[in-house]
C-alpha cells in the first residue's frame, strides 16, 4: 500500500540532493572538511530539521502566505544580507585569527543551529519545497487515504536528503584528513567568496521581484 510513496520518496529525495546547491550544502562539505565527521552530521541534522519545519508549514498551508509578493521580497533581502555578511567575515579571516578559531572546540549544537538557520534564510528552500508539494499532492489527490500517502513520500524524501547529506559529509570529512591548516585557510576564503555571491544572486533576486 505504502510501497509507491516510498519509492517514489527514493528516487525524488536522490534527484533533489544531486541537484541542490545551495548556501546549506557549500557549508555541510566546508564544515565536514575543516571540523570533522560529527559536526558535519549535527550540521546536515540542523538542515533536515529546517526542511521538516518548511514541509510542515506546506501541510498546515501556510504555503499562500510565503508566496506573497512582500513576503518573497523581503525574505530575499534577508537572505541575501546574512549571506553576504557571513561570507564577507570568512574572506577577510586573518591567518592567525583562523588558527585561534580553528583550534577552538565549538559544541556540537552551534552546528545544529548554524544547519537551521543557513538552510531557512534561503528563499529557494521553500520554491524547492512548494515545487515538491505541489508535485506529490497531484499523485495522490484521487486517493481516500490522500494525507498518510502524501506524509510517507514526504518523510522518505527528508529521509533520503538527510542519509545523502550524511554521505557528503562522509566523503568530506575522508578529503579534510588529508589537508592541513593553511589549506583549510584557502578554503575559507573560497567559501566566503562563495557565500557573498549567492547573497548577491538574492540580492539580484531582490531587485527582480521589486522591478517587476
Amino acid at each position: 500500500m505504502y510501497l509507491f510513496p516510498i519509492l517514489n520518496g527514493i528516487w525524488q529525495g536522490f534527484v533533489i540532493s544531486i541537484l541542490l546547491f545551495g548556501p546549506a550544502f557549500f557549508k555541510l562539505i566546508h564544515t565536514s572538511i575543516q571540523d570533522g565527521f560529527k559536526k558535519g552530521v549535527m550540521l546536515a541534522s540542523g538542515v533536515f530539521l529546517s526542511d521538516l519545519l518548511v514541509a510542515i508549514l506546506c501541510i498546515l498551508g501556510v504555503a499562500d502566505f510565503m508566496q506573497n509578493p512582500a513576503f518573497q521580497k523581503m525574505y530575499s533581502l534577508c537572505g541575501a544580507v546574512v549571506l553576504f555578511l557571513m561570507g564577507v567575515k570568512y574572506f577577510r579571516h586573518q591567518y592567525k585569527a583562523f588558527l585561534q578559531s580553528y583550534s577552538a572546540r565549538v559544541p556540537s549544537s552551534k552546528s545544529i543551529l548554524k544547519g537551521f538557520w543557513l538552510n531557512l534564510v534561503n528563499p529557494f528552500t521553500f520554491i524547492l519545497w512548494f515545487n515538491v508539494m505541489g508535485s506529490i499532492s497531484l499523485k495522490y489527490a484521487e486517493e481516500a487515504n490522500y494525507k498518510i500517502l502524501l506524509s510517507v513520500n514526504l518523510i522518505t524524501i527528508l529521509v533520503v536528503l538527510f542519509l545523502m547529506d550524511v554521505l557528503k559529509v562522509f566523503l568530506s570529512h575522508l578529503i579534510g584528513k588529508k589537508l592541513n591548516a593553511r589549506i583549510f585557510f584557502t578554503i575559507n576564503k573560497y567559501f566566503g567568496l562563495l557565500l557573498m555571491i549567492i547573497g548577491s544572486v538574492f540580492l539580484a533576486r531582490f531587485i527582480g521581484l521589486i522591478v517587476r
